[in-house]
């Protein structure tokens, strides 16, 4: 059972969930069950912050995560570059 879902949240007050903001989404960490949820982050209503996706935390997940972050800083290396900054 996941420990994102709004129904979970009012049920399981306690449970730490940590949350880290990347541009428009939240990701939201539980240790208890090690699990995570995508959140649209600037939703504007409670309907639209439940989890757009959850899932079990992989052993990989870390490193693909860390590929994607090389990849951004690349990108925006290069865009920094065309601008002269």
């Amino acid at each position: 059972m996941s420990t994102h879902t709004v129904k979970a949240k009012r049920r399981h007050p306690d449970t730490d969930r940590e949350h880290y903001e990347v541009a428009h989404i939240t990701f939201e960490l539980s240790q208890k069950d090690h699990t995570f949820a995508l959140i649209a982050g600037e939703a504007l209503t409670a309907r639209d912050r439940k989890p757009l996706f959850s899932g079990v935390i992989t052993d990989h997940m870390a490193d693909d995560l860390e590929v994607v972050a090389w990849r951004i800083r690349q990108l925006k290396l290069l865009q920094e570059g065309k601008d002269g900054k």
